[in-house]
């Protein structure tokens, strides 16, 4: 497949579940009389931002790993393509769990549904760089232990993921906010990523 067109598609699509974000600030139906009355609405929506503002870095951070990984391929193979389509059909998903755990925050339910759906792009991530790494689809000038390096961060990423997501079952703000550590750790770059040129920020 061709590559430009492949990642334009991709971009598109990161694009389009951001986007979708912001339209899950919804005010709830009731009777909105004076000033103070829509104040009140708008300051009880704390959670949906917190949730929108996680899942606004979350996205930017896969967008911003992906652009990282294949900057450096230069083979688009129908298996990349597969599994690139489900990291992007579990990506719009973001935006529906992030309306539900910002109105249920405390709910293990709504926890629970966002952990799946991050652990779902994390781990089809992480099979689509395995099946570019059986194909040998890295340009010349990344190495093996470049590559074994992005595999082990990857992969890390995605038991961490899948840990607070179970934990989400017993103690659903303690997972929430360790979504929230856990972007703003990915956030903060350092010199052992940097150095790798197929890893932005590991998940």
């Amino acid at each position: 497949m061709n590559k430009i067109r492949f990642e334009a598609f991709s971009d598109a699509v990161f694009a389009f579940a951001i986007t979708l974000l912001a339209l899950g600030f919804v005010l709830p139906e009731v009777r909105i009389a004076t000033n103070h009355d829509l104040t009140v609405a708008l300051l009880r929506m704390w959670p949906d931002l917190i949730a929108f503002t996680l899942s606004f870095f979350v996205i930017g951070l896969m967008w911003q790993n992906h652009h990282a990984l294949f900057r450096y391929v230069h083979d688009i193979d129908r298996r990349t393509v597969f599994w690139n389509l489900l990291l992007l059909a579990a990506t719009v998903l973001i935006p529906f769990a992030t309306k539900t755990l910002g109105s249920y925050a405390a709910m293990p339910a709504a926890a629970f549904l966002y952990g799946v759906v991050l652990t779902a792009c994390a781990a089809f991530f992480n099979l689509m760089l395995a099946n570019l790494v059986r194909a040998h689809a890295f340009t010349p000038e990344v190495d093996d232990a470049a590559i074994a390096s992005a595999v082990r961060g990857y992969r890390r990423g995605l038991i961490v993921y899948a840990a607070v997501t179970l934990l989400a079952l017993a103690v659903p703000i303690i997972s929430f906010a360790l979504y929230l550590l856990l972007v703003i750790y990915f956030f903060v770059p350092r010199r052992s990523r940097a150095e790798n040129p197929i890893t932005a920020r590991e998940w």
